[in-house]
């Protein structure tokens, strides 16, 4: 017995040197990777150990100028290569949404050159062995705009951190279960110009894009006891409800969370789908917040869940 946790001991000092002095898979190669950093809400206090240990890591950053700042304890002095959003989604200062057709036009060849322009830099850190580390809000693979730049990179260059959603934080805000709850069948996560397009228009099956007016789609949609949860709802939310209202109960509680995991902005607004587009329409604040709407939000819906089971299973 003695032998072998004299073996054991042995053998995990050997593993300690061994990683000690064992090189990077960047030097191993020659070629560094590129990461994308889910790093939550709300800065580190919602960000992962994994996420934090691999800003630490990295020999350049790419954030905003908020990223920059929330994470500065483990960026440290490294060198910010750009801000990875300037660009992508204004143009000379406007927001795309706000752009006449000429200025349109132009905006949709320019957003393509500058995120371009950026890859080649990316990639020639990466030739020189460097490991870049783009910032990214929340989960990068739900709403993450991370993606403009990852599909350009071959899969083999690019790693993926994962974070906390925003939705997970608003969920804890809220104190509701979204499923189980009394009886729901889903949970859909979208956003408004997902589900209805851009013009806030049902739109028909992927392979015929003309628009309709039936709200074909939220009318399916409506037959099913569901949790939804609005990305993006807050910056049209009279026209957003507008087209709810047509199909859901005016009674269907409905709420907001409004910067989900910032302890000192966070804040809760409820309602229904019959007055919280007013609600809405009179915050100032324009994106940073979570709608959600469903009756989990009433009562007691994971209890009213498992009883519903009990009765199912009689």
């Amino acid at each position: 017995m003695k032998q072998i946790k004299q073996l054991i001991f042995f053998a995990a000092i050997v593993v300690i040197i061994a990683v000690s002095f064992w090189p990077s898979q960047a030097s191993a190669w020659g070629r560094g990777h590129f990461y994308v950093i889910g790093t939550g809400p709300a800065g580190p206090r919602t960000a992962t150990l994994q996420a934090l240990d691999t800003i630490k890591q990295m020999d350049v950053i790419i954030g905003n100028e908020k990223h920059i700042k929330l994470f500065a304890e483990y960026a440290g002095s490294k060198p910010v290569l750009f801000d990875p959003w300037t660009g992508i989604w204004d143009y000379k200062g406007k927001i795309q949404w706000e752009l006449n057709k000429e200025e349109l036009d132009r905006f949709k060849v320019e957003r393509f050159r500058i995120r371009d322009e950026r890859v080649k830099k990316i990639n020639a850190l990466l030739a020189e062995g460097k490991d870049v580390g783009l910032l990214d809000s929340g989960n990068p693979c739900l709403y993450g705009p991370s993606h403009w730049y990852i599909e350009t990179f071959q899969p083999q260059d690019v790693i993926i951190i994962p974070g906390m959603g925003c939705d997970a934080a608003a969920m804890a805000a809220l104190g509701k279960s979204t499923i189980p709850a009394h009886g729901t069948r889903l949970v859909i996560q979208t956003a408004p110009f997902s589900l209805m397009g851009w013009k806030m228009q049902d739109h028909r099956p992927l392979q015929d894009h003309r628009p309709l007016q039936d709200h074909r789609l939220l009318k399916d949609l409506a037959k099913y006891e569901s949790t939804i949860i609005l990305y993006m709802a807050l910056w049209k939310p009279q026209e957003v409800f507008a087209d709810l209202q047509k199909e859901l109960p005016p009674d269907m509680p409905c709420a907001v969370v409004y910067w989900a995991g910032y302890p000192d902005r966070q804040r809760v607004v409820r309602g229904t789908v019959a007055d919280m587009g007013e609600k809405l329409a009179a915050d100032k604040e324009k994106f940073m917040g979570l709608l959600f709407i469903g009756r989990f939000l009433e009562g007691k819906p994971y209890e009213a869940a498992m009883k519903r089971g009990q009765k199912e299973l009689e």
